[in-house]
């Protein structure tokens, strides 16, 4: 199925149907240049790129590929306009952005197929994940709400747009289309994200770990990495980056998507979301025809919005713009998924949450219960965010009956495996938050 070649943005109305197809790939323009010199194509042709040339950046400017302006780089792409301009924002909202610690979103490898690259070069290839700078005591981002607009009132893009502005997201159904891939996500992983952005007042962020299959064009989820980082902590970031490398390596897993929280906000993605997952998807999909979609989930942990306790989290995909469009932002398409529900919490997730002494039983096994000398266990995250000044203070109250704590364990409960073996951990994790807040 050819998955970028859905529908797109226009007319009067808010969204309508493009029906052109992609071009192929451009990674025959790779290979060595044809014999003799004389193998030229017409200037500013895309199919000047198919010669078999090798391609340098004079040829890319003399094909019209690249456009040199004053601070701006657009490269036109399988029909898509990736557009390098670097939007400022102004002084006084970067200031505030660090004073709050909002986090950049990671950086995604170009993964490849399995036979152009191990999984071990794949995983070498990720760029610093980013994580969150500590914000000041009593901090809280919901003082300032922002209110979602509809994706057709952004029009061309705007350098003076605030990065940070919400859109709503979009059903494939809305528009008459059928959603390009399927995906089912694993219980676990949402325990384990959902846990790590109920931590912190700040955004969080973390990677996807699954496995793509093109024959049934489904994509599983099995496996979330929390980036235990701080934004400009470079060292902190690379050994971060090596032990995801790592895990994903040795269990077999590729990287498929990213997650990061809007604490206080709405789970819906940001026009500087929207773009970094349109890059990303692009990276992802490689150099060649295949395709591999990139996930991208939003957890809105602390949003009063919500109904009930449960956090909502909210997996979303970007569609490009229209061809004859190209300056428009990317449509954020809502994903449905299945959600399956793991029969027992994994060693990998409760090694991110928790080291078990030994003696403390796997999975499958019967509770063991902690001995009174036993020494408790170490939390990971919790003890990374421990003493920050944007750790969530876990005795206060969330709402009028209820406290951050109370509100963590209502909406993990909703993710629970089917074998609840491992309750008493997370009732000494629990314990914990109460001490370190």
């Amino acid at each position: 199925m050819a998955a970028l070649a859905a529908a797109s943005p226009g007319g009067d109305e808010c969204l309508e149907e493009d029906e052109d197809e992609l071009e192929p790939g451009l990674d025959e323009a790779e290979a060595e240049p044809e014999a003799g010199s004389g193998a030229k194509a017409a200037g500013g042709s895309r199919g000047a790129v198919l010669t078999r040339r090798g391609i340098t950046l004079r040829v890319l400017l003399r094909d019209g590929l690249l456009e040199p302006a004053r601070g701006v780089l657009s490269i036109y792409y399988l029909s898509l306009a990736s557009e390098g301009e670097e939007e400022e924002m102004p002084e006084e909202e970067e200031e505030e952005a660090t004073r709050e610690g909002r986090a950049s979103v990671p950086e995604l490898v170009a993964a490849k197929k399995p036979e152009e690259r191990s999984k071990k070069q794949q995983c070498k290839s990720l760029a610093e994940p980013a994580g969150m700078d500590h914000g000041p005591p009593g901090k809280r981002l919901e003082s300032k709400p922002r209110v979602p607009v509809r994706y057709c009132t952004l029009g061309t893009r705007d350098s003076a747009r605030n990065p940070q502005t919400l859109v709503e997201v979009t059903s494939f159904a809305a528009i008459n289309k059928f959603q390009p891939f399927n995906v089912a996500i694993s219980s676990n992983v949402l325990l384990l994200l959902d846990f790590h952005s109920h931590l912190t007042r700040s955004e969080v962020v973390g990677y996807l770990g699954g496995r793509w299959d093109t024959n049934t064009q489904l994509l599983t989820v099995l496996r979330a990495f929390p980036c235990r980082t701080r934004l400009g902590d470079a060292e902190a970031a690379g050994a971060v980056e090596e032990e995801i490398c790592q895990s994903l390596f040795l269990r077999g897993l590729s990287l498929v998507g990213w997650y990061h929280s809007h604490p206080f906000g709405p789970a819906l993605p940001s026009l500087h979301d929207i773009d970094a997952q349109m890059d990303y998807q692009l990276k992802l999909q490689g150099s060649g025809n295949g395709f591999q979609p990139c996930l991208a989930l939003i957890c809105g942990p602390y949003y009063h919005g919500n109904p009930g306790v449960e956090s909502k989290i909210a997996p979303f995909w970007v569609m490009p713009p229209p061809e004859q469009r190209p300056n428009d932002y990317g449509i954020p398409m809502d994903v449905e998924v299945a959600y399956i529900q793991d029969g027992f919490l994994t060693n990998d997730v409760l090694q991110e949450m928790v080291s078990v002494p030994q003696g403390w039983g796997g999975p499958g096994a019967a509770p063991v219960p902690a001995a009174p000398l036993a020494p408790p266990p170490q939390t990971l995250l919790v003890e990374f965010y421990k003493g920050a000044p944007d750790l969530v203070k876990f005795q206060e109250l969330w709402s009028q009956d209820q406290t951050y704590l109370d509100k963590l364990k209502g909406s993990l409960a909703s993710r629970t495996p089917k074998d609840q073996s491992f309750t008493h951990i997370l009732e000494q994790i629990y314990s914990l938050l109460k001490l370190s807040s």
